[in-house]
């Protein structure tokens, strides 16, 4: 594997915070059409159906909810990755723990989505994209510290 280039890194860790202030937006949308029991804009009506269904409310919580405290969360540890030096790979640690978590969130609701409500929603489709790039994006940073032998010691 080719180690990133430190400029490669910022790059990285600016394509996280992007797309993290991304998801915070679609969780925003879709999680006050949740409070609000207001129709979602979508491209068809799987987004109405998956509202609607008890299985959307895990632990009385919608499911945009948890996007929008993982993409907030990502944001801000992504963020503070330009701001502290010396913590800078712990906060990636973290961020990939959360995004890891996050596409394990996604994977289990995009399941329940398919096999236990019988709808798709778009939205939570494009988050599960969005979260599974923030992963990707955030393993690759953690490898490639790997591979010059920069790994957290506490």
């Amino acid at each position: 594997m080719r180690m990133l280039h430190p400029v490669s890194r910022r790059i990285a860790n600016r394509i996280i915070f992007v797309l993290s202030l991304a998801g915070i937006l679609m969780a925003v949308y879709v999680l006050q059409s949740f409070l609000r029991q207001s129709p979602i804009v979508c491209l068809t009506n799987g987004c109405e159906t998956v509202r609607k269904s008890p299985l959307a409310w895990p632990f009385g919580i919608p499911v945009p909810a948890f996007g929008l405290i993982g993409y907030a969360l990502i944001a801000m540890f992504a963020f503070f990755r330009t701001m502290n030096a010396k913590r800078r790979t712990l906060f990636l640690y973290i961020v990939t723990g959360i995004a890891s978590g996050g596409v394990l969130f996604v994977t289990w609701f995009t399941y329940t989505e398919i096999f236990s409500i019988g709808a798709i929603c778009t939205w939570c489709a494009i988050s599960g994209v969005n979260m599974i790039v923030i992963a990707i994006t955030s393993w690759w940073s953690v490898f490639s510290l790997k591979q010059e032998g920069r790994s957290y010691k506490p």
